[in-house]
């Protein structure tokens, strides 16, 4: 069971709320002017929700190249070509070495 309430409600019974979440296993979404900003839930929960991002991370990471696990997994940043300029560009200002681009 989920129940929808505003913070100045969770801040005046925070108390009541944790054990609801704990011992009844309800989830309490907290709102701020008619817009869910936050829940409170169980460590259990919590749990599950950690065990499914973790899940969902190794399937991204096996799809990836396996040469992405040595460099963190670079391959999800989207400004690698802004980064390879820069790259570049700091080689062509080098003094010292000659670089055939």
């Amino acid at each position: 069971m989920k129940t929808i309430t505003g913070t100045a409600d969770v801040k005046a019974r925070l108390s009541e709320f944790i054990s609801r979440v704990r011992h009844g296993g309800e989830r309490i979404i907290i709102s701020r002017r008619g817009k869910p900003v936050a829940a409170l839930i169980s460590m259990e929960d919590l749990h599950r929700l950690e065990n499914i991002k973790r899940e969902e991370n190794n399937k991204s990471r096996e799809s990836e190249h396996p040469i992405m696990h040595a460099f963190g997994g670079w391959a999800d940043r989207d400004d690698l070509d802004e980064l390879v300029e820069i790259i570049y560009a700091d080689r062509e200002n080098a003094s010292g070495r000659e670089v055939d681009l």
